[in-house]
């Protein structure tokens, strides 16, 4: 299906486009949000990002899966406002550290049997983790993204996406137990 309506974009065909745009928006604005924290920046590169794929459009290659496709595009052109934006206020950051892949409680579907502050302390921990193996974990456990597809996404080596979740999760692991063995002992209290 999506490389039909794809077929049908790159021909010139509107409702093509607009059904793109009807289907990813959400998914666009969502996983925008989660790499900036900043609702007018999403917004305007979601829609420069379908003005500038219409303007290409006869240039475009088939896709054959859209979404990997759009989210890719859209983080290259967070990256290039992020980048302007730098530019004008010298900051001295890289990028993908100025992503701001934070969790909230509203990102787990947690089963009710679940106490607020065990899913809190999770989110805690998760917000420890560098912004890299943040991005990736929410890319491959949220928005349910393989591997391979992460590595489009993020602009990486495929080894680099795995290295990065394995490490992401070893780390909350161990956090974990070392947070358990705590509160085990009646050290360290649970928000």
């Amino acid at each position: 299906m999506d490389s039909i309506t794809w077929s049908a974009f790159i021909s010139g065909d509107k409702d093509a486009l607009s059904s793109i745009f009807i289907t990813y928006h959400d998914d666009l604005f969502r996983y925008g949000y989660k790499l900036t924290g900043d609702v007018e920046l999403v917004n305007d590169c979601i829609q420069n990002l379908f003005l500038k794929l219409w303007k290409n459009h006869e240039n475009l290659k088939q896709v054959d899966i859209i979404k990997p496709y759009l989210l890719r595009s859209l983080r290259n052109h967070i990256i290039d406002s992020l980048e302007l934006r730098r530019s004008f206020q010298q900051i001295d950051e890289d990028i993908e550290d100025m992503f701001q892949v934070e969790y909230t409680p509203e990102d787990f579907l947690i089963n009710e049997q679940v106490q607020k502050e065990t899913r809190q302390k999770v989110i805690e921990l998760l917000n420890k983790l560098t912004p890299r193996q943040r991005h990736a974990i929410y890319l491959r456990y949220f928005e349910d993204l393989d591997i391979e597809t992460i590595a489009l996404v993020m602009d990486m080596q495929v080894q680099s996406v795995r290295n990065a979740i394995c490490h992401g999760l070893k780390v909350l692991r161990e956090m974990l137990v070392i947070s358990y063995f705590l509160l085990m002992i009646g050290k360290y209290g649970i928000r």
